[in-house]
């Protein structure tokens, strides 16, 4: 998938959530300030950073990746933060390899303690007539809020950091987005292994609208390139989806009428209500929100025993 593709996929779709990021890329990408992103893995983190940055003022300069993760393990931490004690020249770390451009810090909520002092100490120490004028964009799991009431990450580094912030929502929080998004990998890597665009199935369409996508776009762009690899041209064959499909509780009754139905759900949740307040028919009526002689009428109706 060519760049450009990955970045405009991010926003795709219709949904209020994905709405109010467009909004917020809008607006933030012609202004100067820190960008927090904050989002569950796999929801298009790099991408919408990469996004912010096409869209504004330095577009035509660099996008530096700093992996936080990395530090002090493959990456030497004096080749990420200038250290006046070291003989580094500030102009050599990766913390001005951007220029005008965008320091991308991905991972920064994996930043221990000591080099979270480090980031802090030099984005508040920076002079005015500094080298350093790079925008910062940084991405975390949204757990990094509650690091910060935790004390496990510096509150002065993270409002630094959040000048601005943009909370990208997980696929489970966007259900209406998932039919586009999956068209759009279908189409990709229809194209890709030179087959023709097949038909999707019900039961297909139902199973990933059904799912929660903890992987989030990433798990729905390898679910969608396992389909068509796996199934036959002109069909997808719901057997290839790489998760479990939970039945639907419901599923048994898909082949009553309506009216017969309704009267096996609404014995089943009486007789549940009852059970659980050992035949109290007044608390069992507050929990259904039914009158307690409705209640009464319904345990006739289904022949249901009155607890003694």
């Amino acid at each position: 998938m060519k760049q450009s593709q990955r970045r405009g996929l991010v926003l795709a779709g219709k949904s209020p959530e994905i709405t109010r990021v467009r909004k917020a890329v809008k607006v933030f990408s012609k202004e100067q300030g820190n960008i927090l992103i904050l989002g569950e893995i796999g929801t298009g983190r790099r991408s919408l950073a990469e996004k912010l940055h096409a869209s504004g003022k330095s577009k035509d300069k660099p996008f530096s990746v700093i992996e936080c993760g990395a530090i002090g393990d493959t990456l030497d931490v004096d080749s990420v933060f200038p250290n006046p004690n070291n003989g580094h020249d500030s102009k050599e770390v990766m913390l001005f390899s951007a220029g005008k451009g965008t320091i991308f810090l991905n991972g920064v909520d994996r930043l221990n303690p000591d080099l979270q002092d480090r980031l802090y100490n030099f984005l508040a120490t920076i002079p005015k007539d500094s080298t350093f004028n790079s925008r910062i964009v940084a991405v975390a799991e949204p757990s990094l809020e509650k690091k910060v009431r935790d004390h496990k990450f510096r509150v002065d580094l993270f409002h630094k950091l959040d000048e601005f912030r943009i909370n990208l929502p997980a696929i489970r929080e966007r259900k209406q987005d998932i039919p586009f998004i999956f068209t759009y990998f279908l189409e990709t890597f229809c194209e890709e292994f030179g087959k023709p665009i097949p038909t999707v199935p019900f039961d297909v369409f139902e199973a990933i609208l059904e799912y929660d996508w903890p992987g989030n776009i990433g798990e729905l762009r390898n679910c969608v390139r396992n389909l068509v690899i796996m199934s036959p041209d002109g069909e997808l064959v719901p057997d290839y989806l790489p998760f479990r499909v939970q039945p639907n509780p419901l599923e048994a009754l898909a082949s009553r009428d309506l009216p017969s139905a309704v009267s096996e759900v609404e014995r089943f949740l009486i007789r549940k209500a009852l059970a659980r307040f050992e035949g109290n028919q007044s608390k069992a009526a507050r929990l259904l929100r039914v009158s307690e002689a409705a209640l009464r009428y319904k345990m006739k109706k289904y022949g249901l025993p009155s607890f003694k």
